[in-house]
């Protein structure tokens, strides 16, 4: 089990392995994978360094430029965005599918190698 502080002052108990998702937000970094949404104030890298996961999670780009940790692991699908799915400025080259749904500026091809270097199967 591990200990995090959320952004309100709580401290919660989780199971670190069950983190698959971090994106930083304006509240936060915010935590996806356990069951509730989790935010605390720890930057990701920092967190992740704490954890002992730094290996597992792929850094990969959201569309507005800001980062996306994801457990490569929990990666069950990668493909190219449909058309709805692009925006004007084409900053979506793939879709990562962790739990969630995630669209990244990496095309396919290096999104599936940055995921697959951190325990991905793809």
């Amino acid at each position: 089990m591990a200990e995090i502080k959320t952004t309100a002052g709580t401290v919660v108990h989780v199971d670190a392995g069950g983190i698959s998702v971090l994106t930083l937000g304006t509240g936060g970094t915010v935590l996806g994978g356990l069951g509730e949404q989790v935010t605390t104030a720890e930057a990701p890298e920092a967190l992740l360094a704490r954890l002992s996961l730094t290996k597992g999670f792929a850094r990969l780009t959201r569309p507005d430029g800001s980062a996306l940790w994801v457990k490569g692991a929990a990666v069950s699908l990668v493909r190219e965005p449909l058309a709805t799915e692009v925006p004007p400025d084409g900053t979506v080259k793939a879709v990562v599918l962790a739990g969630g749904h995630y669209a990244v500026s990496e095309d396919v091809r290096t999104a599936m190698a940055w995921i697959n270097a951190n325990g991905g199967a793809l």
